[in-house]
């Protein structure tokens, strides 16, 4: 999916990368089993330059922070939290409140530009973007990996979402597949 056009509705983009066996991350919250496969075919870089906002949860933030020194190729970053963020680094936005009020701000803040905004992070960020019906892709990454436990897209519980439909597929030499969907119309 290519980002907005000038002047176009910015979109709601969740862009992750998920096991086979459905974890975005390993029991102890690690994305290392992702090194090996991340490489430019994957049109990351391209991605990120559709990109104005980065809207993620607290845990993601949080380990962000932990692998060193911050640096986020967008210049604007929402961190939802209900928790305070001591110091946080330049273009870090707190937020808590209802989303649906900062999916209308995000769209109004980007619409000149033509830029998308990021849904980074695990399922209990992102879910609440989805049940509202603000999620417009799914841009999954399937890794060609199976972990057998770890951080599930959706946490356990999660109520149950509504279907998608696939936009388009790719694979790759490296064995990832790539699956973009979008809310079924």
């Amino acid at each position: 999916m290519e980002a907005s056009v000038r002047g176009a509705m910015p979109r709601f983009r969740v862009y992750l990368a998920l096991s086979v066996d459905g974890y975005i991350a390993d029991e102890n919250g690690g994305v290392g089993w992702l090194d090996p496969y991340f490489g430019p075919e994957l049109g990351f870089h391209e991605f990120i330059k559709t990109i104005g906002a980065t809207v993620m949860g607290r845990a993601t933030f949080d380990q962000s922070l932990e692998m060193g020194k911050w640096e986020h190729d967008n210049p604007r970053t929402i961190v939802m939290t209900h928790r305070p963020i001591d110091d946080p680094p330049s273009g870090v936005e707190v937020f808590d409140g209802d989303i649906r009020e900062l999916a209308a701000s995000l769209r109004a803040d980007l619409e000149p530009g033509g830029k998308d905004i990021w849904l980074m992070g695990g399922g209990k960020s992102i879910q609440p973007w989805h049940e509202t019906g603000l999620v417009d892709s799914w841009e999954l990454y399937v890794i060609p990996v199976m972990l057998g436990a770890g951080v599930p897209l959706f946490p356990p519980g999660s109520p149950a979402l509504t279907e998608l439909q696939l936009a388009s597929s790719e694979h790759f030499d490296n064995g990832i597949v790539e699956l973009k969907y979008e809310p079924r119309k």
